[in-house]
């Protein structure tokens, strides 16, 4: 099945981002504008979006096959703030495809995937270079199948499946005990955490708000309610790191996992991660940096 994906011509970026439907008109808007393809602004991309769509060039030689389907394991946020590993110009398209995974991921957008082969880089190496000898476009669509809070990825090839359940406030306490931590074999092994956890502790802290919803334990911010969001924005921090499970991983009930998990906002929670020399910082001291900080209308 993987097989068909190896590509055997070389079609140009331009040519394969103008036929997934993405708007490739700036791309004339240079010296050149007779010969848009060759644009340095666009042609060397990771990452193009569109409206409602998002195209993401994979090489062939990461993808993987586990339980039938198509699967590619990324983490370009990784890469994004490597600064020993890869050059600025490796590092911003970095930040693009970062950005376009999840902005699909959010608005559960379209991703077509150009499958690219060749000489691919030694990451252990700064001095590597990729050379792409061929490309071409997958006809089948692909989704954000996994999106952690470290920026830990998964793209699968298929369609978008249906939304998932919602839980309420009783269904929590029945909800039993969640495996947190084990490794699952595809390829690599990988430490998973677990989806219906976060969804239930989303609904857990939910509840247990004045008005209702999901707020930021740092700066109290929610999203606004004018808004209508295809999924949630306020992330769970987990305060036991993953890597402190032993390699089978460990079962939780909701009580004993909820004793570690907070609802944070995407900036609280980089920010929380973010401490010079390691570490976390805590609730207070990114409450007291954000104390007096003018809070956005309509939030």
């Amino acid at each position: 099945m993987i097989a068909s994906l190896k590509p055997s011509t070389h079609f140009r970026v331009y040519d394969l981002v103008r036929e997934t439907g993405v708007d490739v008109s700036g791309w004339s808007d240079y010296k050149r504008s007779e010969h848009p393809a060759s644009n340095p602004n666009y042609c060397y991309e990771w990452a193009f979006e569109g409206a409602d769509r998002v195209v993401v060039c994979l090489w062939f030689q990461e993808m993987q096959v586990a339980e039938k389907v198509i699967l590619q394991n990324l983490n370009y946020r990784a890469i994004a703030a490597a600064r020993r590993q890869w050059n600025t110009s490796q590092r911003k398209r970095a930040a693009t495809m970062d950005h376009a995974i999840q902005f699909a991921r959010l608005k559960h957008a379209s991703i077509r995937v150009i499958v690219v082969d060749g000489s691919r880089r030694n990451d252990a190496d700064d001095k590597s270079r990729s050379k792409v000898e061929r490309r071409f476009l997958d006809p089948m669509p692909w989704f954000v199948a996994a999106y952690d809070d470290d920026g830990n990825c998964r793209l699968q090839c298929g369609p978008w499946p249906a939304q998932p359940e919602t839980f309420t406030p009783a269904e929590i306490n029945a909800a039993g005990s969640f495996g947190e931590g084990a490794k699952v074999g595809i390829a690599a092994q990988i430490r998973e955490r677990s989806q219906r956890l976060r969804d239930l502790a989303r609904a857990h802290f939910a509840a247990q708000s004045a008005d209702g919803r999901l707020h930021c334990a740092a700066c109290d911010w929610s999203p606004p309610l004018k808004l209508e969001l295809t999924s949630p924005i306020v992330e769970i921090h987990h305060g036991v790191s993953i890597s402190t499970y032993l390699i089978g991983g460990k079962a939780l009930t909701f009580d004993d996992a909820s004793k570690h998990l907070t609802p944070l906002c995407p900036n609280c929670h980089r920010v929380l991660h973010a401490k010079r020399g390691g570490g976390l910082f805590t609730l207070q001291e990114i409450r007291e940096s954000t104390r007096g900080a003018v809070v956005p209308a309509g939030t």
